[in-house]
Protein backbone atom coordinates (compact mmCIF):
# COMPACT_ATOMS: atom_id res chain seq x y z
CA UNK A 1 0.00 0.00 0.00
CA UNK A 2 1.35 3.41 -0.97
CA UNK A 3 1.69 5.92 1.88
CA UNK A 4 -0.84 8.77 1.82
CA UNK A 5 0.29 11.79 -0.15
CA UNK A 6 1.21 15.00 1.66
CA UNK A 7 1.38 17.12 -1.51
CA UNK A 8 -0.66 20.31 -1.47
CA UNK A 9 -3.22 20.59 -4.31
CA UNK A 10 -2.73 24.37 -4.37
CA UNK A 11 -2.67 25.46 -8.04
CA UNK A 12 0.70 27.19 -8.28
CA UNK A 13 1.56 28.31 -11.81
CA UNK A 14 3.98 30.57 -13.64
CA UNK A 15 1.15 33.03 -14.05
CA UNK A 16 0.67 33.18 -10.28
CA UNK A 17 4.40 33.68 -9.72
CA UNK A 18 4.34 36.60 -12.16
CA UNK A 19 1.70 38.10 -9.87
CA UNK A 20 3.43 37.24 -6.57
CA UNK A 21 6.76 38.62 -7.79
CA UNK A 22 5.17 41.70 -9.35
CA UNK A 23 6.57 41.02 -12.83
CA UNK A 24 4.77 42.27 -15.92
CA UNK A 25 2.98 39.18 -17.30
CA UNK A 26 3.74 40.33 -20.85
CA UNK A 27 7.47 39.85 -20.27
CA UNK A 28 9.17 36.56 -21.28
CA UNK A 29 9.81 33.98 -18.53
CA UNK A 30 13.50 34.89 -18.35
CA UNK A 31 12.49 38.15 -16.66
CA UNK A 32 10.46 36.18 -14.13
CA UNK A 33 13.50 33.98 -13.42
CA UNK A 34 15.76 37.01 -12.96
CA UNK A 35 13.33 38.42 -10.40
CA UNK A 36 12.94 35.02 -8.72
CA UNK A 37 16.70 34.77 -8.21
CA UNK A 38 16.46 37.82 -5.96
CA UNK A 39 14.24 35.72 -3.68
CA UNK A 40 16.69 32.82 -3.51
CA UNK A 41 17.06 29.29 -4.79
CA UNK A 42 13.66 28.01 -3.64
CA UNK A 43 11.73 30.48 -5.78
CA UNK A 44 14.07 30.40 -8.78
CA UNK A 45 13.97 26.59 -8.81
CA UNK A 46 10.18 26.73 -8.66
CA UNK A 47 10.19 28.91 -11.78
CA UNK A 48 12.33 26.37 -13.64
CA UNK A 49 10.27 23.47 -12.34
CA UNK A 50 7.00 25.11 -13.35
CA UNK A 51 8.41 26.07 -16.75
CA UNK A 52 9.29 22.43 -17.37
CA UNK A 53 5.86 21.25 -16.17
CA UNK A 54 4.07 23.80 -18.33
CA UNK A 55 5.97 22.74 -21.44
CA UNK A 56 8.20 25.76 -21.98
CA UNK A 57 11.36 25.17 -23.97
CA UNK A 58 14.34 25.09 -21.59
CA UNK A 59 17.86 25.60 -22.82
CA UNK A 60 20.85 23.52 -21.82
CA UNK A 61 21.76 25.78 -18.91
CA UNK A 62 18.26 25.79 -17.42
CA UNK A 63 17.95 22.01 -17.76
CA UNK A 64 21.36 21.55 -16.16
CA UNK A 65 20.49 23.82 -13.23
CA UNK A 66 17.21 22.02 -12.62
CA UNK A 67 18.99 18.65 -12.79
CA UNK A 68 21.62 19.79 -10.29
CA UNK A 69 18.98 21.05 -7.87
CA UNK A 70 17.12 17.76 -8.20
CA UNK A 71 20.26 15.80 -7.35
CA UNK A 72 20.93 18.18 -4.46
CA UNK A 73 17.47 17.52 -3.02
CA UNK A 74 17.91 13.78 -3.54
CA UNK A 75 21.18 13.92 -1.60
CA UNK A 76 19.54 15.66 1.35
CA UNK A 77 16.69 13.15 1.38
CA UNK A 78 19.24 10.32 1.46
CA UNK A 79 21.10 11.97 4.34
CA UNK A 80 17.84 12.58 6.17
CA UNK A 81 16.93 8.90 5.85
CA UNK A 82 20.34 7.89 7.23
CA UNK A 83 20.10 10.30 10.17
CA UNK A 84 16.71 8.94 11.19
CA UNK A 85 18.64 5.88 12.42
CA UNK A 86 20.43 8.02 15.04
CA UNK A 87 18.29 7.88 18.23
CA UNK A 88 17.01 11.31 19.18
CA UNK A 89 17.96 13.10 15.94
CA UNK A 90 15.22 15.00 14.10
CA UNK A 91 15.35 17.13 10.96
CA UNK A 92 13.29 20.27 10.41
CA UNK A 93 12.36 22.30 7.32
CA UNK A 94 14.16 21.23 4.13
CA UNK A 95 12.98 17.80 2.99
CA UNK A 96 9.92 17.71 5.25
CA UNK A 97 8.66 21.05 3.90
CA UNK A 98 9.40 19.90 0.34
CA UNK A 99 6.98 16.98 0.81
CA UNK A 100 4.08 19.43 0.98
CA UNK A 101 4.85 21.22 -2.29
CA UNK A 102 2.50 20.40 -5.19
CA UNK A 103 3.28 17.13 -6.94
CA UNK A 104 5.86 17.47 -9.69
CA UNK A 105 7.38 20.70 -8.35
CA UNK A 106 10.84 20.89 -6.85
CA UNK A 107 11.53 22.81 -3.64
CA UNK A 108 15.24 23.55 -3.45
CA UNK A 109 17.00 22.77 -0.17
CA UNK A 110 19.88 24.91 1.05
CA UNK A 111 21.12 22.71 3.88
CA UNK A 112 19.87 20.04 6.25
CA UNK A 113 18.88 21.20 9.75
CA UNK A 114 19.12 18.58 12.49
CA UNK A 115 18.10 18.93 16.15
CA UNK A 116 19.57 16.54 18.73
CA UNK A 117 19.08 16.11 22.48
CA UNK A 118 22.75 16.27 23.55
CA UNK A 119 26.34 16.71 22.42
CA UNK A 120 27.07 12.99 22.08
CA UNK A 121 24.22 12.65 19.60
CA UNK A 122 25.50 15.69 17.72
CA UNK A 123 28.85 14.02 17.05
CA UNK A 124 27.12 10.76 16.10
CA UNK A 125 25.01 12.62 13.54
CA UNK A 126 28.06 14.29 12.03
CA UNK A 127 29.83 10.93 11.93
CA UNK A 128 26.97 9.58 9.80
CA UNK A 129 27.27 12.57 7.48
CA UNK A 130 31.05 12.31 7.10
CA UNK A 131 30.78 8.58 6.46
CA UNK A 132 28.84 9.57 3.33
CA UNK A 133 30.33 12.88 2.19
CA UNK A 134 33.79 14.39 2.35
CA UNK A 135 33.68 17.90 3.78
CA UNK A 136 36.33 20.54 4.25
CA UNK A 137 34.75 23.17 6.50
CA UNK A 138 33.15 23.09 9.92
CA UNK A 139 31.57 25.91 11.91
CA UNK A 140 31.17 25.67 15.69
CA UNK A 141 29.30 27.96 18.06
CA UNK A 142 28.91 27.42 21.80
CA UNK A 143 26.02 29.17 23.52
CA UNK A 144 25.26 29.64 27.21
CA UNK A 145 21.81 30.59 28.41
CA UNK A 146 20.00 30.04 31.70
CA UNK A 147 22.60 27.61 32.94
CA UNK A 148 22.51 25.56 29.73
CA UNK A 149 25.45 24.97 27.43
CA UNK A 150 24.47 24.31 23.82
CA UNK A 151 26.28 23.72 20.56
CA UNK A 152 25.69 24.50 16.92
CA UNK A 153 28.03 22.65 14.59
CA UNK A 154 27.76 22.56 10.82
CA UNK A 155 29.84 20.87 8.14
CA UNK A 156 30.06 22.08 4.55
CA UNK A 157 31.27 20.89 1.17
CA UNK A 158 31.22 22.38 -2.30
CA UNK A 159 28.17 22.33 -4.51
CA UNK A 160 28.12 20.14 -7.59
CA UNK A 161 29.16 23.11 -9.71
CA UNK A 162 31.26 25.23 -7.32
CA UNK A 163 31.16 28.24 -9.64
CA UNK A 164 27.37 28.39 -9.72
CA UNK A 165 25.95 26.49 -6.74
CA UNK A 166 25.82 27.28 -3.04
CA UNK A 167 27.84 25.01 -0.78
CA UNK A 168 26.02 22.02 0.64
CA UNK A 169 25.92 21.37 4.37
CA UNK A 170 24.38 19.86 7.47
CA UNK A 171 23.75 22.00 10.56
CA UNK A 172 23.26 20.23 13.90
CA UNK A 173 22.08 21.91 17.10
CA UNK A 174 21.50 20.72 20.65
CA UNK A 175 18.50 23.04 20.83
CA UNK A 176 15.35 23.47 18.78
CA UNK A 177 14.97 27.24 18.46
CA UNK A 178 17.67 29.73 19.37
CA UNK A 179 15.41 32.72 20.01
CA UNK A 180 16.64 36.28 20.32
CA UNK A 181 17.78 37.26 23.83
CA UNK A 182 17.86 40.97 22.99
CA UNK A 183 14.11 40.74 22.36
CA UNK A 184 13.48 38.58 25.45
CA UNK A 185 12.86 35.43 23.39
CA UNK A 186 14.72 32.59 25.11
CA UNK A 187 16.32 29.50 23.64
CA UNK A 188 13.81 26.64 23.51
CA UNK A 189 15.53 23.27 23.76
CA UNK A 190 12.95 20.82 22.39
CA UNK A 191 10.87 20.57 19.22
CA UNK A 192 7.13 20.01 19.26
CA UNK A 193 6.23 16.33 18.96
CA UNK A 194 4.41 16.78 15.65
CA UNK A 195 6.71 17.25 12.65
CA UNK A 196 4.43 19.68 10.84
CA UNK A 197 4.27 21.89 13.94
CA UNK A 198 8.07 21.76 14.32
CA UNK A 199 8.49 22.78 10.68
CA UNK A 200 6.04 25.69 10.73
CA UNK A 201 7.54 27.08 13.94
CA UNK A 202 11.03 26.74 12.45
CA UNK A 203 9.88 28.89 9.51
CA UNK A 204 8.43 31.45 11.95
CA UNK A 205 11.70 31.45 13.92
CA UNK A 206 13.52 32.65 10.78
CA UNK A 207 12.00 36.07 11.43
CA UNK A 208 14.60 36.63 14.16
CA UNK A 209 17.32 36.47 11.50
CA UNK A 210 15.73 38.32 8.56
CA UNK A 211 12.53 39.62 7.00
CA UNK A 212 10.10 37.01 5.75
CA UNK A 213 10.38 36.28 2.03
CA UNK A 214 8.19 34.70 -0.61
CA UNK A 215 9.89 31.37 0.15
CA UNK A 216 8.55 31.49 3.72
CA UNK A 217 5.10 32.44 2.47
CA UNK A 218 5.02 29.52 0.03
CA UNK A 219 6.29 27.10 2.68
CA UNK A 220 3.41 28.14 4.93
CA UNK A 221 0.81 28.08 2.17
CA UNK A 222 1.71 24.57 1.01
CA UNK A 223 1.75 23.21 4.56
CA UNK A 224 -1.62 24.76 5.38
CA UNK A 225 -3.22 23.45 2.18
CA UNK A 226 -1.72 19.95 2.32
CA UNK A 227 -3.45 16.80 3.61
CA UNK A 228 -1.06 16.99 6.58
CA UNK A 229 -2.11 20.54 7.53
CA UNK A 230 -1.98 21.16 11.28
CA UNK A 231 -5.10 21.93 13.26
CA UNK A 232 -5.32 25.76 13.34
CA UNK A 233 -6.15 26.00 17.04
CA UNK A 234 -3.40 23.54 17.96
CA UNK A 235 -0.89 25.40 15.78
CA UNK A 236 -1.77 28.69 17.46
CA UNK A 237 -1.31 27.08 20.89
CA UNK A 238 2.08 25.69 19.83
CA UNK A 239 3.14 29.13 18.59
CA UNK A 240 2.13 30.61 21.95
CA UNK A 241 3.95 27.89 23.90
CA UNK A 242 7.13 28.52 21.90
CA UNK A 243 6.95 32.34 22.12
CA UNK A 244 6.40 32.59 18.35
CA UNK A 245 2.82 33.82 18.08
CA UNK A 246 3.80 37.32 16.81
CA UNK A 247 6.08 35.89 14.14
CA UNK A 248 3.58 33.30 12.93
CA UNK A 249 0.85 35.94 12.89
CA UNK A 250 3.10 38.20 10.80
CA UNK A 251 3.82 35.39 8.35
CA UNK A 252 0.10 34.56 8.05
CA UNK A 253 -0.66 38.23 7.41
CA UNK A 254 2.03 38.39 4.72
CA UNK A 255 0.54 35.34 2.99
CA UNK A 256 -3.03 36.59 3.30
CA UNK A 257 -1.92 39.95 1.90
CA UNK A 258 -1.61 38.31 -1.53
CA UNK A 259 -5.19 38.02 -2.88
CA UNK A 260 -4.37 34.76 -4.65
CA UNK A 261 -3.05 33.22 -1.41
CA UNK A 262 -5.52 34.61 1.11
CA UNK A 263 -7.80 31.56 1.01
CA UNK A 264 -4.89 29.30 2.00
CA UNK A 265 -4.65 30.84 5.48
CA UNK A 266 -7.60 29.72 7.63
CA UNK A 267 -9.41 32.53 9.43
CA UNK A 268 -9.49 30.21 12.42
CA UNK A 269 -5.70 30.36 12.57
CA UNK A 270 -5.38 34.13 12.28
CA UNK A 271 -8.13 34.59 14.87
CA UNK A 272 -6.52 32.10 17.25
CA UNK A 273 -3.13 33.86 16.96
CA UNK A 274 -4.40 37.37 17.66
CA UNK A 275 -4.51 37.25 21.47
CA UNK A 276 -1.39 35.09 21.99
CA UNK A 277 0.55 37.46 19.73
CA UNK A 278 -0.61 40.45 21.77
CA UNK A 279 0.29 38.75 25.05
CA UNK A 280 3.71 37.70 23.77
CA UNK A 281 4.55 41.20 22.58
CA UNK A 282 3.51 42.54 25.99
CA UNK A 283 5.64 39.92 27.76
CA UNK A 284 8.69 40.85 25.70
CA UNK A 285 8.20 44.56 26.35
CA UNK A 286 7.87 43.97 30.11
CA UNK A 287 10.83 41.58 30.30
CA UNK A 288 13.23 43.71 28.30
CA UNK A 289 16.47 42.41 26.78
CA UNK A 290 18.04 39.43 28.50
CA UNK A 291 21.50 39.79 30.02
CA UNK A 292 24.18 38.95 27.49
CA UNK A 293 25.71 35.56 28.17
CA UNK A 294 29.03 34.23 26.87
CA UNK A 295 29.22 32.81 23.38
CA UNK A 296 32.26 31.19 21.81
CA UNK A 297 33.09 30.48 18.20
CA UNK A 298 35.39 27.85 16.79
CA UNK A 299 38.13 28.96 14.40
CA UNK A 300 38.92 25.82 12.42
CA UNK A 301 42.57 24.76 12.65
CA UNK A 302 42.59 21.46 10.74
CA UNK A 303 41.28 20.42 7.36
CA UNK A 304 39.88 18.50 5.64
CA UNK A 305 37.45 17.27 8.26
CA UNK A 306 38.31 13.97 9.86
CA UNK A 307 36.25 10.91 10.60
CA UNK A 308 37.29 10.89 14.24
CA UNK A 309 36.36 8.26 16.80
CA UNK A 310 34.29 9.04 19.87
CA UNK A 311 31.30 11.22 20.70
CA UNK A 312 32.82 13.89 22.93
CA UNK A 313 35.09 16.92 22.56
CA UNK A 314 38.27 17.67 24.51
CA UNK A 315 39.37 21.11 25.69
CA UNK A 316 43.05 22.02 26.13
CA UNK A 317 44.24 25.37 27.52
CA UNK A 318 47.73 26.66 26.76
CA UNK A 319 48.67 30.02 28.22
CA UNK A 320 45.19 31.48 27.85
CA UNK A 321 44.59 29.91 24.43
CA UNK A 322 41.71 27.43 24.43
CA UNK A 323 41.78 24.54 21.96
CA UNK A 324 38.71 22.41 21.39
CA UNK A 325 39.42 19.06 19.77
CA UNK A 326 36.38 17.27 18.36
CA UNK A 327 35.69 14.15 16.31
CA UNK A 328 35.44 16.29 13.15
CA UNK A 329 38.15 18.97 13.54
CA UNK A 330 40.27 21.02 15.94
CA UNK A 331 39.26 24.59 16.77
CA UNK A 332 40.64 27.67 18.46
CA UNK A 333 37.80 29.00 20.63
CA UNK A 334 37.34 32.76 20.39
CA UNK A 335 34.72 35.15 21.74
CA UNK A 336 34.42 37.44 18.71
CA UNK A 337 34.69 37.60 14.96
CA UNK A 338 38.38 38.57 14.94
CA UNK A 339 41.18 36.13 15.76
CA UNK A 340 44.46 37.41 17.20
CA UNK A 341 47.27 36.16 14.88
CA UNK A 342 49.44 35.47 17.95
CA UNK A 343 46.68 33.28 19.44
CA UNK A 344 46.35 31.47 16.13
CA UNK A 345 50.09 30.74 16.00
CA UNK A 346 50.09 29.62 19.65
CA UNK A 347 47.12 27.33 19.00
CA UNK A 348 48.83 25.67 16.03
CA UNK A 349 52.01 25.18 18.07
CA UNK A 350 50.05 23.66 20.96
CA UNK A 351 48.13 21.43 18.60
CA UNK A 352 51.32 20.07 17.05
CA UNK A 353 52.36 18.79 20.48
CA UNK A 354 49.19 16.70 20.90
CA UNK A 355 48.70 13.18 19.63
CA UNK A 356 46.62 12.75 16.45
CA UNK A 357 42.92 12.13 17.00
CA UNK A 358 42.01 8.48 16.57
CA UNK A 359 40.11 7.76 13.36
CA UNK A 360 36.98 5.63 13.08
CA UNK A 361 37.07 2.43 11.00
CA UNK A 362 36.48 3.11 7.33
CA UNK A 363 32.82 2.90 6.24
CA UNK A 364 31.69 0.07 4.00
CA UNK A 365 31.32 2.56 1.14
CA UNK A 366 33.84 5.38 0.82
CA UNK A 367 32.34 8.84 1.30
CA UNK A 368 31.68 10.75 -1.91
CA UNK A 369 34.46 13.27 -2.55
CA UNK A 370 33.64 16.95 -2.76
CA UNK A 371 34.27 18.56 -6.15
CA UNK A 372 37.35 20.72 -6.55
CA UNK A 373 36.63 24.45 -6.88
CA UNK A 374 39.00 24.47 -9.86
CA UNK A 375 37.60 21.42 -11.57
CA UNK A 376 33.80 21.23 -11.38
CA UNK A 377 32.32 17.78 -11.78
CA UNK A 378 30.60 16.77 -14.99
CA UNK A 379 27.65 14.49 -15.45
CA UNK A 380 28.18 10.92 -16.57
CA UNK A 381 27.73 10.08 -20.24
CA UNK A 382 24.10 10.13 -21.17
CA UNK A 383 23.07 12.27 -18.18
CA UNK A 384 22.06 15.91 -18.17
CA UNK A 385 25.21 18.07 -17.76
CA UNK A 386 25.76 19.34 -14.19
CA UNK A 387 25.24 23.20 -12.90
CA UNK A 388 19.96 26.04 0.27
CA UNK A 389 17.75 25.74 3.52
CA UNK A 390 16.60 25.44 6.50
Amino acid sequence: MKPPTTHSPFPLSLGLLYELLDVDPELPPRYLLRRARQEGAVVSTLVLSLAEREGLALGEGARAELARMTRRSDLYRELEAALRAVPGARTVKGPSLARHYPAGLLRAIGDLDVVVPDEATLWRVLAEVLDRREAGEALLTELHEGGRRDLLVSVWWLGEDPMLDLDRGVEVTTFAYGGLPERAVPLRPELPAGQVYADVLAVAEERFQREFSLKDVLDLVFVLTSPAAPDPAALARAAADYALAPELAELCAKAAGHPALASAVPAELTDALREPARLERARRAAAGPAAEEPRHYGFQLTEPLRRGAGDAAEDHEFGGVLLRRTPVADFLLVSGELVDPADHEAALAALSALAPWQERPAPAVAPAPAPSPLAPTHAAAGAVPAGSGS
